[in-house]
Formats: C-alpha cells, structure tokens, sequence
C-alpha cells in the first residue's frame, strides 16, 4: 500500500497545513465502519477488515533540481485507535511542524474503532501502520498472524481497572458475580481483563459478564450509574473523562501491571520487510516531534489544542489527558538511556507469561505462539533517532507560534 514517487527533499522546519480532519465520537455508538477524511476532503470507508480501502491519495509528483539527487516520496496509512489529540500528540505534531514533510512522507492518519479494529485493519492490508495495544497484538500473533512491532510508542499499561470510589469491590477477586464494563466487546483491554480475572479464578460467562458501555463521558456514566456495571476497564483516558463528567472511580488494577507493555508502531510482517526505509522514515518524523516536546511543552500543547479545540473546551479534562500521556509515555528505569522507541522486552514477557495463564476459551494467550524475538524488531531504532536532537530542542525553544 505504501506508494511511491521522486520529489526534492523537504529542507523546511514550518507549520504544515495537511492534517487530516478526522471524526470520531468519544462514548458514541461503535459501527464496524472505518471512515477517515483526506486533507483534499476525499472521504475512504471500510465495512470491515475484509475490504480494501480505495482511495485517490495524495497527488504525487515527479521532481527533481540541477544537482540534487531525487528521493522517493512516499504515502503512508496510519490508523490510530481514537482522535484523543493529547494522547497521540507526537504524530500530530509530526504532521503539524511539517517533520513527516521533511521526510518525504505523505501521512494519513485514519481513525478505527479500538485496538483490535486496528490489528484487523493491519492485517487485512487497509492500512500500512497501525498503533494497537499490546493485548490486541500478541492475541493477533498467538492466533498465527505475523506481525512485526517495531517502536514503542507508550511504555505504561494503557489500560486501568477502576469501580466507583463507594463501591464495596476492594479488589479482583471482589469482580465475581458482577458486569465488568468495557469500551467495546472488540477494545484492547478486554484480553487483558480476561487474564487478570483469570488470574483470580474467575472464567468469563461464569463467573463474571463483559459488557461495552462506551469510551468514557456521558454514555458510560450512565451505565455505570444505572448499575448497567460494577467496574469499568478502558484507556486511562476514558476512565479520567468518567471522573471530569463527575463520577469519583477507585482503581482497582494490581500495581504489577504497570509496566505492561503499551501502545506501538505495527505492521505486518510483509509490509515492514518491504518497507523498512520508509517506515523507519516514519518513526523518526515521530521522534523528531517527540524531542521538539521535550524542548518546547508548552508550544507543543498549545499547537494540540487548536488540533483538537473540541476537547479543551474543558480545558481541566484536556490538561489531564495531555498529564497522563506525558506520563505513560516516560521510560521506566529499566530503560533508561535507550533510544526513542526502544521495547521494553522484560514487561513483555511478564504480560505474556501472565496472559497465557488459564484456557483459550477463557481468552488465555497462545504463548508458545508468541515469538516475541519475531514480534519485537529493533531493525530501524538507529535510523529514527539518527538526527541532531538537540538542533531540534533548541528550534523548539525558539519556536514563536
């Protein structure tokens, strides 16, 4: 799906304007389709991981100047799992600050519904790049699929596990007999819900019931209210935007689920193979937006805001979602000094260790089918962070908006 032609290579550092405007619905009703909007106001849906998005793309040009040599632009498909600007904000930015440019890359961003939406969409060919969670993703592998994860984007669990704060349920095991709330039957985090509950003895359909009340805000309020659920298990985003629409919650995840590992950069196996350069071209446009951060948060949270203005009209909700990423994208100590990007191998395997425990009918984990020397490439880690970082802090400091 990655396409190709000859173009100059971009020199500029400045604002660009080509960022798709896409719509999706925090806490609203979830349909199999995928629609996104192009920055030339083309519109692209799927009816599902079985058919193949059709679209014009990017108008790709041929040019070349006396004395350079050309390089081969490329246009990428990238589906993010929801529009939370905050949380995704390094590929915003990205786009905004004209780095995906600099790297000859057209970049659509397309939205789908969830993790697992997106390993379908992966799969299925749909999409060149996707940014799954870790749950999503090793069930796709333990289920034969080769997919190849190949720069971490988040290093804390996405996930959280809370009860309203006057609930009697002080820990898992309290869950038995109960409705465990989710975003959606298909969201990252049921794997992960499945194998902590199975950890405490408790078997889905038995002991406990899965239901979907939505992303967070109103709907999921609602039906947390209503007693529709007794816990709710999604991002720790939906889960802050729970508590902002009023409703105080009371994690209830066990602390040694932390460092589980997040959300990435995916792709098939087939499609990495065949375009490492481009994909590592994709990554550094990534890294380049997350070091300007570094040199710059508070630019870099005013530009997210005018990305996503909707959200900040609650501007302590959007501060909060902007906080929790700053957070969930930090490295844990033991990668400390790693590149940008780096896995963290060792939450890696506690999850799959973990997530295997129990029966597949229980929503266990294949784990003799998880290779994670397969899953886990660090092939283009060097390419993304080869770049002068601290050129790119120091014209994030001098940045004037």
């Amino acid at each position: 799906m990655v396409r190709w032609t000859k173009e100059r290579p971009a020199s500029r550092l400045a604002l660009l304007l080509l960022l798709a405007m896409i719509a999706a619905a925090c806490g609203g009703d979830t349909t199999d389709d995928t629609t996104a909007t192009t920055a030339a106001g083309e519109t692209t849906t799927t009816a599902g991981p079985d058919e193949t998005t059709t679209t014009a793309g990017p108008v790709e040009e041929t040019t070349t100047t006396a004395g350079e040599e050309p390089v081969e632009r490329a246009s990428i498909t990238f589906a993010l799992t929801n529009q939370r600007a905050p949380q995704y904000y390094s590929y915003y930015l990205a786009q905004e600050l004209g780095f995906f440019d600099e790297e000859g890359l057209d970049v659509e961003i397309v939205i789908v519904q969830g993790s697992s939406a997106a390993v379908q969409q992966i799969i299925a060919g749909n999409v060149d790049i996707g940014h799954p969670s870790a749950p999503a993703t090793a069930q796709a592998v333990s289920q034969g699929n080769c997919l190849k994860q190949f720069y971490s984007y988040s290093h804390q669990n996405v996930f959280g596990l809370a009860t309203p704060a006057d609930s009697d349920i002080q820990s898992i095991a309290d869950l038995a007999g109960t409705t465990v709330g989710v975003s959606e039957p298909g969201g990252g985090e049921v794997p992960l819900v499945r194998a902590i509950l199975a950890s405490a003895g408790l078997a889905e359909g038995t002991d406990y019931q899965i239901q979907g009340i939505g992303e967070g805000g109103g709907l999921t309020l609602q039906a947390l209210e209503r007693g529709d659920a007794q816990s709710y298990s999604s991002s720790v985003f939906d889960v802050a935007s729970i508590e902002a629409a009023g409703m105080p919650l009371r994690q209830i995840m066990p602390e040694e689920f932390l460092y589980f590992p997040s959300v990435a950069q995916v792709a098939t196996c087939e499609a990495f193979d065949a375009n490492k350069d481009v994909f590592a071209r994709f990554a550094r446009a990534v890294t380049k937006a997350t070091v300007w951060t570094e040199g710059n948060e508070e630019a870099a949270l005013e530009i997210i805001k005018g990305v996503e203005p909707e959200l900040f009209e609650d501007e302590a909700l959007g501060i909060a979602f902007w906080e929790a990423t700053q957070q969930m994208n930090a490295f844990p100590a033991n990668l400390e000094g790693a590149l940008y990007g780096a896995h963290n191998r060792e939450g890696w395997e506690l999850f799959v260790d973990f997530a295997s425990q129990g029966t597949e009918e229980e929503g266990a984990l294949n784990a003799d089918a998880v290779d994670l020397d397969a899953l886990l490439t660090d092939e283009i880690l060097e390419a993304a962070n080869d770049f002068d970082q601290d050129a790119v802090r120091a014209a994030a400091a001098a940045y004037a908006g």
